[in-house]
């Protein structure tokens, strides 16, 4: 009998220490998003689906309103990956932070301009004022790229105003409070139901940014490789979820954006398969084109590199090792 307790309870020994590896792998993350729209829905089936999971990690999800303040957060280590944007990652960085991006969803501007129904051009947007979710956020970056491009300078011939959220946005519009925004679905839908307009579709204007990154701290990335990678590798089986099982994802996105019509999310469904990258690697031109619009305010900006900002290792070591290409075939 006791040489039977003595077994079992060396049995037990073994299967805790067999098992220890994987309860100290899934140590908690906080994982951010910084808007309600469908090309955050890789975030969101990374968690649904069990992705984060299956790679040992313990992540939870926090929806935080702009690229600025998620930068914040992070340094902060209130967060250890975000999908902050390149110029939040720019700003940091020539403040002394460390934030890095190590992958991205989107290399280019993918919001559309929605206007109020008078707004017949841009020019009609002289003297009235824009909205934007927060100063330095994104739909702040591609606002000002926008109105540049077409002859008009931000601030002194068209006010920007920095309002919220995307959901806030498309209220300021319906008031009046604001006669455009660059706004992502599936809020752009609701603004053009309530009578809004399509003004552009700043993807059609070829503004290189980095919309949504994959992004954490140099520290994070330095001490806790494995996962930083294990995230990326999740984000890659996200995306191919997204592709062939699109029912469920489909009731994914409606959860995390509360669009329940059928019409509206199948164009927000559509908005994220035209955008998200399958294989997320960081293009150098949408961090240049973050320098050179920081480069106007900020004279250390023009003496940094885009290189300084983003680490496409994580991304090339999967290449290599034939992660996409078991997804996705050659």
């Amino acid at each position: 009998m006791r040489a039977l307790i003595a077994r079992n309870y060396i049995l037990l020994c073994l299967v805790g220490i067999l098992a220890l590896p994987a309860a100290v792998a899934a140590q908690k993350l906080m994982v951010g998003y910084s808007g309600v729209t469908a090309i955050q829905a890789p975030f969101w089936i990374m968690k649904d689906a069990g992705y984060f999971k299956q790679e040992g990690l313990d992540a939870d999800l926090i929806y935080i309103a702009s690229s600025s303040t998620m930068a914040q957060a992070m340094m902060a280590g209130e967060v250890a990956i975000s999908t902050a944007n390149s110029q939040a990652v720019v700003d940091t960085g020539l403040q002394g932070g460390d934030l890095v991006a190590v992958g991205a969803f989107v290399n280019f501007v993918a919001l559309y301009v929605i206007a109020a129904p008078e707004i017949k051009s841009v020019q009609d947007l002289r003297g009235k004022p824009v909205g934007v979710t927060r100063f330095g956020a994104t739909t702040d970056f591609a606002m000002q790229m926008f109105l540049k491009k077409y002859g008009l300078e931000p601030v002194r011939d068209v006010p920007i105003i920095q309002i919220g959220g995307v959901p806030e946005l498309a209220a300021a519009l319906s008031k009046k409070s604001i006669y455009a925004a660059a706004m992502s679905y599936p809020m752009g839908l609701v603004a053009q139901q309530a009578g809004m307009k399509v003004l552009a579709n700043l993807a059609k204007e070829e503004i290189p940014f980095v919309h949504q990154g994959i992004t954490t701290t140099g520290k994070f990335l330095r001490e806790r490789r494995a996962h930083a990678k294990g995230l990326v590798r999740a984000y890659g089986r996200a995306v191919y979820f997204m592709h062939t099982r699109k029912e469920e994802s489909k009731a994914i996105v409606s959860r995390y954006t509360k669009v329940t019509d059928s019409s509206m999310l199948e164009g927000t469904m559509q908005y994220a398969y035209d955008f998200v990258q399958k294989v997320p690697l960081v293009k150098r031109e949408a961090f240049q084109a973050t320098l050179d619009e920081s480069g106007k305010k900020n004279p250390k900006a023009k003496q940094a590199r885009p290189e300084q900002f983003y680490d496409n290792s994580l991304v090339q070591e999967l290449v290599k090792e034939g992660f996409f290409a078991s997804l996705w075939g050659k």
